[in-house]
C-alpha cells in the first residue's frame, strides 16, 4: 500500500513495464530511422505544440526532412545509443509527461560527439499514444518546455542535458 500512495506523491506516477518498453522502442526506432535518412517516424511521432509552433504540420515535415537530407549529407552517423529508465511521469493539464534519459554518440567527419540528454515523451492523461520532444532542443533554452508544454507543472527535475 505504502508503494502505490508514494508513486502518486506529488501528483506524479511511475510508469509499468509495458510503458518502459514502449518508450524504448519508441526512441530506439525513431533513431534508427533517422540514421537511415528517413524522417516519417520522428516527424509522426513528435509533439503537436512543437509543429505548431514552427508552422503546422507540413513546415515542421519540410524542416524535418531537410535537416535528415542534410546531416547525412554532412556525414553524421551514431555510433552507439543508451537509452535510461524513463523519470517518473508529471501531470500536463489533459496530457502527462516524463523525460527519458539517453547517451547517444554520433561521428561527424572524423570527430566524435556525446550527447547526454532526454526525450520529452508525452501522451493523453491515462494512457494512449507517446509523441515526443527532443530534449537536445532545449539544451540552450530550456524554457521552452513550458512554452510547448504550458500546463507542465514548474521546477520538475530534468534529467542532464550536455554534448560533449
Amino acid at each position: 500500500m505504502l508503494v502505490v500512495l508514494a508513486g502518486h506523491a506529488g501528483g506524479a506516477t511511475t510508469l509499468g513495464q509495458r510503458d518502459i518498453d514502449t518508450l524504448h522502442s519508441d526512441i530506439q526506432t525513431m533513431t534508427e530511422a533517422f540514421e537511415r535518412g528517413d524522417a516519417e517516424p520522428m516527424i509522426q511521432r513528435t509533439h503537436p505544440s512543437l509543429k505548431a509552433m514552427v508552422g503546422g504540420d507540413e513546415a515542421f515535415a519540410e524542416m524535418t526532412r531537410n535537416a535528415v537530407v542534410q546531416l547525412g549529407a554532412m556525414g553524421l552517423t551514431f555510433v552507439s545509443q543508451e537509452i535510461g529508465a524513463p523519470t517518473r511521469v508529471y501531470p500536463a493539464g489533459k496530457e502527462e509527461v516524463c523525460f527519458v534519459p539517453r547517451i547517444s554518440v554520433m561521428a561527424l567527419q572524423d570527430r566524435q560527439m556525446k550527447s547526454i540528454g532526454y526525450m520529452v515523451a508525452i501522451r493523453p492523461k491515462g494512457g494512449g499514444t507517446w509523441t515526443y520532444l527532443d530534449g537536445a532542443g532545449l539544451r540552450t533554452r530550456p524554457e521552452l518546455l513550458y512554452r510547448l508544454l504550458p500546463d507542465l507543472e514548474r521546477d520538475i527535475p530534468l534529467p542532464t542535458n550536455t554534448l560533449e
